[in-house]
């Protein structure tokens, strides 16, 4: 699990994690216990509303999305979730500069960047370090 906390979302990299996105009050639980470690290990505040968008992608995994909506300054122990589920997202790997022998043919250059489908790579495991997940947007 990899967390990247910015002052609007914080973003979590689920590698290789399964969310059981097809069974909801599991899913709940699931957003729930991960909520629960956050607040142990990082103490962040969760109360008020907040949006939970979850990128899913058979190869990597999952990656969530938590940007909060309002905060509520009357009542500090009600968290309010709305989950919106991405299904089947085409992630890339983007990277500023290619690092290895041989260049696919299957990897995209665009705006001096590389980019390479993860639906399209054997060894995800190789390229993790190098670069970074573009899971949001179109290339």
């Amino acid at each position: 699990m990899k967390i990247e906390l910015n002052s609007d979302k914080i973003i979590i990299y689920l590698y290789n994690h399964e969310l059981h996105i097809d069974n909801i009050p599991r899913l709940n639980e699931e957003i729930k216990d991960l909520f629960v470690n956050l607040i142990k290990r990082y103490d962040i505040d969760f109360y008020g509303y907040s949006k939970v968008s979850i990128y899913n992608n058979k190869k990597y995994g999952n990656i969530l999305e938590i940007e909060k909506i309002c905060h509520s300054e009357f009542n500090m122990s009600i968290v309010d979730l709305k989950i919106i589920v991405y299904k089947d997202v085409s992630m890339y790997f983007e990277f500023d500069d290619w690092y290895f022998e041989k260049i696919p043919r299957n990897i995209l250059i665009k705006n001096n960047k590389y980019y390479l489908n993860l639906n399209d790579i054997n060894e995800i495991e190789k390229y993790i370090e190098y670069g970074r997940i573009n899971y949001n947007s179109i290339v």
